[in-house]
């Protein structure tokens, strides 16, 4: 296929319009390779647009980010020192909407991620949970030398097992931000009837990812969208702190914490570092 299409331009042309049929009539979206004549692109204004009045609050901004950022996404403050969602500056290769959409998902694995770390530690220091499966997140296999828990199968086993799980989920994700709605049409145990979606891949709804029916009006699902963008960056912020701590201490977040409340002045980040 590769080599008739390098042969042919009407090959090329027809294949275009395949997939062009296949995403429902519209020009198939691709977070890198963006061209400017795509609907997706954000032309600069001459006075910057604030759909958030004059009373949003604004972390950095510049006048050439606020042409691009104009208060529409959850989260958005104005901040963007290296033009990353500029669709003609720096991160002009990838699509604006690809990168937002990134971030509410990395946010949500970031949450889970934080939680889940912790609560080991936090469950074993209550003796809710056995002292052999109390361990901190990098004892557990992550990191195979700081120590491994004997799991059903061995840490390979399980890493390649995670990937194709993980693999599977990511991919039929990636299709519905492709072609939002597409999973309710394809067969997936009879559970496809509840992956219609609302047409924002951000955020499916429905029965499964809203199940208490959260933001029944605009203005309450706006505030929970922006609690959800706030909430996840500090948690990819808590993450990266997990693991310098990891590396600093040797001990995980939880015994940090009880460290430094018994002892602030001799446990904090200036005597972890050698600052002192």
């Amino acid at each position: 296929m590769a080599a008739q299409a390098l042969v042919s331009s009407s090959s090329l042309t027809a294949s275009k319009e395949v997939v062009r049929n296949l995403l429902g009539g519209r020009s198939a979206q691709s977070p890198f390779g963006v061209r400017k004549s795509a609907s997706f692109v954000v032309k600069a204004a001459t006075t910057p647009p604030v759909k958030q009045g004059a009373d949003r609050q604004l972390w950095f901004a510049s006048k050439q980010s606020l042409s691009y950022l104009d208060g529409s996404l959850p989260g958005d403050f104005g901040f963007d020192p290296l033009g990353l969602s500029d669709p003609e500056g720096t991160g002009g290769f990838i699509e604006p909407r690809w990168l937002a959409y990134g971030e509410i998902i990395n946010g949500r694995f970031a949450m889970l991620g934080a939680a889940g770390a912790i609560a080991p530690e936090i469950f074993g220091k209550l003796g809710l949970i056995p002292p052999e499966t109390a361990l901190p997140w990098f004892q557990t296999g992550v990191i195979p030398p700081a120590g491994t828990y004997n799991y059903w199968a061995d840490n390979y086993t399980l890493f390649v097992l995670e990937m194709a799980l993980m693999g599977f989920a990511e991919h039929r994700r990636f299709q519905d931000w492709y072609n939002p709605g597409s999973m309710s049409k394809q067969y997936f145990l009879g559970f496809e009837k509840y992956l219609g979606g609302s047409g924002n891949p951000a955020y499916p709804g429905g029965p499964l990812f809203n199940p208490l029916g959260f933001g029944k009006d605009e203005k309450s699902m706006n505030e929970l969208k922006l609690k959800e963008v706030k909430n996840g960056r500090l948690a990819m912020l808590a993450i990266l702190g997990y693991f310098i701590q990891a590396l600093v201490t040797g001990v995980g977040p939880y015994q940090n914490l009880l460290d430094h409340l018994a002892d602030p002045v001799n446990n904090n980040i200036l005597t972890s570092l050698k600052f002192h």
